[in-house]
C-alpha cells in the first residue's frame, strides 16, 4: 500500500514583500519618467544621472541599483513600448477576426502614441544606436532580444491571418521586411509637420494595404 503524499503548504508572497516589490517599481517608473523628461528637454547626450537623479528625488546611487546606464534607462523605454504595443493588439477583441494589414495597422499605431511625447528623444535615440558599440545599436544583446520579441509576435499575426496555402510566402523574409518598413514609417513620423500626424497615418494604411495585397497574390512565391 502506497503511503499518501505528504502536502506541502504553498509558499505565497508576505504583504511585506508584495509592498516592497511594489516599492521598487515605484521607484523605477519614477527614474524613467523623470529621465524622459530630460532626454526630451534637454537631449540625451547633455543630460546625466546625476540630473535624473535630482529629477526623480532620488540619489544617484538609487538611480544606479536599478539602470547601470543612461543607454539601460532609454533600453526599458522601448521595452515598454513594445510590451504596450503587443499588449494593445493581443487584448482588442475587434482585432482578433481582422485582416492583416489592421493587425499591423493597430501595433504600429499605438507604439507612435507611446513614442509621440518623446519625439526629440527618439530622433536622438536613433542617431545614437548608429553610434559603434552603442548599446542602443541592433547588435547590443538587449536590442537584439527586443527585436526578435518584436518580430516574434509579428510573425504571429502573419501566421494567423494568412492562409496556409499563401504561408510559403512567409518564410524569414516577411517579418524582417515589416521591421524595415516600420524604421522607414518611424523616420517619416518624426518629420511630419501635418495635424496630428495625419500623413504618417495615410501612408501606413496604403503601404499595409498594398503590401497585404502582394502577399495576397504569392508574388514573393
Amino acid at each position: 500500500m502506497s503511503r499518501p503524499r505528504s502536502s506541502r503548504p504553498t509558499k505565497t508572497k508576505s504583504p511585506v514583500h508584495g509592498r516592497r516589490e511594489r516599492n521598487k517599481a515605484a521607484a523605477r517608473q519614477r527614474i524613467l519618467a523623470a529621465a524622459l523628461e530630460l532626454f526630451q528637454s534637454r537631449g540625451f547626450d547633455a543630460t546625466t544621472t546625476k540630473e535624473i537623479a535630482r529629477r526623480a528625488k532620488v540619489a544617484e546611487g538609487t538611480v544606479f541599483n536599478y539602470f547601470a546606464t543612461k543607454d539601460d534607462i532609454a533600453l526599458y523605454f522601448f521595452e515598454q513600448e513594445v510590451d504596450h504595443a503587443v499588449s494593445a493588439v493581443r487584448e482588442d477583441p475587434r482585432l482578433r477576426q481582422a485582416p492583416l494589414e489592421e493587425k499591423l495597422f493597430a501595433l504600429v499605431q499605438n507604439q507612435l502614441e507611446y513614442l509621440a511625447p518623446y519625439q526629440r528623444f527618439i530622433g536622438s535615440s536613433l542617431a545614437e544606436a548608429l553610434k559603434p558599440g552603442s548599446n542602443l545599436g541592433p547588435f547590443s544583446p538587449r536590442m537584439r532580444d527586443l527585436h526578435h520579441r518584436y518580430l516574434g509576435f509579428v510573425e504571429e499575426l502573419m501566421l494567423e491571418s494568412i492562409p496556409p496555402r499563401q504561408r510559403k510566402t512567409l518564410g524569414w523574409f516577411a517579418p524582417q521586411a515589416f521591421w524595415i518598413f516600420y524604421l522607414v514609417v518611424l523616420l517619416y513620423w518624426l518629420n511630419d509637420t501635418s495635424k496630428d500626424k495625419q500623413s504618417t497615418m495615410a501612408f501606413l494604411d496604403r503601404s499595409l494595404k498594398l503590401g497585404a495585397a502582394v502577399f495576397a497574390r504569392g508574388d514573393f512565391a
